[in-house]
């Protein structure tokens, strides 16, 4: 459950240190809440500052502020940053939704969230791309740059920083290795596996699994009906269902699971924390790839300080440091180079092409549609599938 506070405008205290939960837990009702709204009516905001310096409010994913990797730039240039954690995209957005919008200079959005941000909330404010040298096709991985996630219309709207692959995790203890998910099906298997409740990683398995991957996230009703249908097997293996991300580490480090059927490529960082080896695997059926983005919002005020941050996020000493504290992918084609050799490993920077043949990055079912099956019929879809547990 998102937290109070988070629903709250921010204060002034510096709260980069809070205990917050985890990256990618959970998604909420909110979006549906916002469809159609309109950015509130705000006031008392200053006019934007134009020099790189004070205070600057941002909201990212638990362990993406950029807290250690911006340390010294932060003291060197006077910013100071005040974070706001987000457990699910709903966070986000939930700030500008109605009349009590907040002051915000920075924020993430990921895929699939660009078109509701930008064209029905009208909560994006478009980055002066001259402001973020660091972004260009010289520096930035050609896959990454200007696709449509974050470049339409002729403008930017927002900065692709990381990325990553969510696929299977598992307890190698527990369970020969897994190369298929049809190795989940086992008959040693029973009660030893789990979902994550995170929808960006989970939904285009789903559809993959049921032969519609390409096809995701158009999938018509009888289509997305099937796909569900599917899943049938694979929940009888469970004997728990994980609310969050924070809660698959959990029931990692208790034992009570072997396997997690799809979720975040850094959950063994976090359960060896704890004591508990685990093993991210890519089946062959491959993995649903993530890519977070930062964004202006509408009520940002210290607009140089968020541009002058973006271009520091970019750049190859901080996407080499931030890819190995989150076991995250670099947009940036120098980073690998700085990189250690198990951050540089985890992903195919030589044959970028083939990563995104494999596991491509989609966006997020329609928000409207005559002919597919919406974003709230997916969001019904999946809480009937977890009410089954």
């Amino acid at each position: 459950m998102t937290d109070v506070k988070d629903l709250l405008p921010f204060g002034t205290a510096n709260i980069l240190n809070n205990d917050v939960l985890s990256r990618r837990s959970f998604m909420g009702s909110a979006l549906a809440l916002g469809a159609g709204a309109a950015l509130g009516s705000f006031t008392g905001f200053s006019p934007a500052k134009a020099a790189v310096g004070g205070d600057l409010k941002i909201m990212a994913w638990e362990g993406f502020t950029l807290e250690n990797e911006l340390k010294a730039w932060r003291e060197k240039n006077g910013v100071q940053v005040d974070a706001a954690i987000i457990s699910t995209q709903d966070d986000v957005h939930s700030k500008f939704i109605g009349g009590g919008a907040v002051r915000l200079d920075l924020a993430e959005y990921s895929q699939g969230f660009e078109r509701f941000y930008v064209d029905e909330l009208k909560i994006v404010k478009p980055i002066d791309i001259a402001k973020v040298p660091n972004f260009t096709p010289e520096n930035i991985q050609p896959q990454f740059y200007q696709a449509p996630t974050w470049y339409f219309e002729g403008e930017y709207h927002a900065i692709p920083w990381v990325w990553g692959l969510n696929a299977l995790v598992y307890n190698p203890k527990m369970t020969k290795p897994i190369k298929s998910y049809k190795d989940l099906l086992a008959p040693e298997m029973k009660g030893k596996l789990t979902f994550c409740d995170d929808t960006i990683a989970t939904w285009p398995m789903i559809a993959r699994l049921a032969g519609f991957g390409p096809k995701f996230p158009n999938l018509t009703k009888d289509e997305m009906k099937t796909a569900f249908e599917g899943l049938g097997p694979y929940r009888d293996q469970c004997r728990v269902f994980a609310s969050s991300n924070g809660d698959t580490i959990s029931l990692f480090a208790s034992g009570e699971i072997a396997a997690c059927f799809s979720v975040w490529s850094g959950t063994p960082v976090e359960t060896a924390k704890r004591g508990v080896e685990t093993v991210y695997a890519v089946p062959e059926e491959g993995a649903v790839m993530w890519c977070d983005a930062w964004f202006m919002p509408k009520t940002s005020v210290n607009t140089d300080t968020a541009h002058a941050f973006m271009n520091q996020a970019i750049s190859p000493e901080v996407q080499a440091a931030v890819c190995k504290a989150v076991t995250g992918g670099s947009v940036n084609k120098h980073a690998p180079a700085l990189m250690d050799a198990d951050t540089k490993a985890l992903f195919n920077y030589a044959d970028l092409p083939e990563v995104f043949r494999k596991s491509p990055l989609q966006g997020q079912p329609p928000r409207t549609s005559d002919k597919y099956a919406t974003y709230d019929e997916w969001t019904q879809a999946w809480a009937d599938f977890k009410s089954s547990f």
